[in-house]
């Protein structure tokens, strides 16, 4: 009889586990945020002026810092002179995403003469999704993930991966635009890494799976279609 029951629940668990995760298969990201954060995520629509002018703002201020770290590689040291890590041990393509995350907004500083519509470029403290939030002068809000990747062809689940835990209940207060920045990177020397290239991307309709927690890959991410902006200071620098 304990056999019986036994297998019963194992069962009545099987199916519960896989109408589940067959619930969070592949599930639009905005739907995600909405339901578990309770606040709408906006497409970017690419022919509304004001969005317009909010990717040239944003171009300007990360092509800046792009075109500076193709030139001025990234070491260990300008990590640890930056991010003052209580006791460093490596410096990969993860610890690039960090120095990027802490500094990109001192190009917003930097450029900001040069801006028609962003007022203010603030890195998000707390761990967790988002890393930056934006705010323009018709006090539309933005939030910003920034990534780093060496190989964007080369997928593993958690490329891109988001929990609704307190952190980002905390950071996502507006509804608003949420992008991806996706810095290219190669390790040209030991511990020595620069800028190639970068994209945007609309995180609106990117799709996530639960296992058990909201991810996607790298070819999701950088499909044709989700790219906003995209610069290859390689193949620029050989046009000049």
């Amino acid at each position: 009889m304990k056999n019986e029951n036994l297998i019963r629940r194992m069962n009545n668990y099987e199916r519960i586990i896989k109408e589940i995760l067959d619930a969070f298969s592949k599930l639009e990201f905005h739907i995600v945020i909405e339901s578990t954060i309770h606040k709408k995520i906006i497409p970017v629509n690419m022919a509304d002026e004001n969005d317009k002018l909010l990717l040239e703002n944003i171009y300007t201020i990360v092509n800046n810092f792009a075109v500076q770290y193709n030139k001025t590689p990234i070491t260990f040291d300008l990590y640890k002179s930056l991010v003052n890590p209580p006791k460093p041990k490596s410096f990969r393509n993860n610890e690039v995403d960090v120095f990027a995350d802490k500094i990109i907004p001192s190009f917003f500083q930097k450029n900001k003469d040069n801006l028609k519509i962003i007022t203010s470029f603030e890195r998000l403290s707390l761990n967790g999704y988002p890393d930056e939030v934006i705010f323009d002068k018709y006090g539309r809000v933005t939030y910003l993930e920034i990534k780093t990747t060496s190989r964007r062809d080369v997928g593993s689940p958690r490329d891109f991966f988001f929990s609704p835990l307190k952190n980002s209940k905390k950071k996502i207060k507006d509804d608003g635009h949420h992008l991806l920045l996706c810095l290219d990177t190669f390790e040209q020397k030991e511990k020595e890494f620069i800028i190639t290239g970068w994209c945007l991307i609309d995180l609106f309709n990117i799709k996530v799976s639960m296992k058990p927690e909201f991810n996607t890959d790298n070819l999701e991410l950088y499909k044709k279609e989700n790219i906003l902006l995209e610069v290859n200071l390689a193949e620029e620098g050989r046009e000049r």
